[in-house]
């Protein structure tokens, strides 16, 4: 009987997407505790990316704001902040850099809501066009 031999998902961080810089390979202590990122797109990503919570979370209310589109019914930007504060927070426990809960206020969940909020709503467009 034939062994089959699977690879896992090698995951290499900052270094293997050439996102890290040279103070980090050396230093442990970033002076300027400045994130120097799009934190807004960075979470946007991670909810579209991370398996566990795109299919546990984000594609259920995906299909609840499709339904509402479908009905007729307008979706504020604001419906996305539940799932925006889960996302934020999910983030948070698995990327934890520091001053990143200073970062993450209310300011910057209403922009990833806006954000997300016209996104999906061209996707849905798109979608219905074709």
């Amino acid at each position: 009987m034939p062994i089959q031999v699977q690879d896992g998902k090698l995951v290499i961080g900052h270094a293997g997407l050439g996102n890290m810089k040279i103070f980090e390979l050396f230093s442990s202590d970033n002076k300027n505790n400045k994130i120097d990122f799009d934190l807004a797109d960075d979470v946007i990503y991670f909810m579209n990316n991370d398996p566990n919570f795109y299919r546990k979370q984000y594609f259920p209310f995906l299909t609840k704001f499709q339904n509402h589109c479908d009905q007729g019914k307008q979706v504020s930007p604001k419906a996305f902040l539940p799932i925006v504060k889960r996302a934020s927070e999910e983030y948070q426990k698995r990327f934890p850099i520091q001053g990143i809960e200073e970062a993450i206020n209310d300011g910057q969940l209403q922009e990833i809501c806006e954000k997300l909020h016209s996104q999906e709503l061209a996707n849905y467009n798109k979608k219905e066009e074709n």
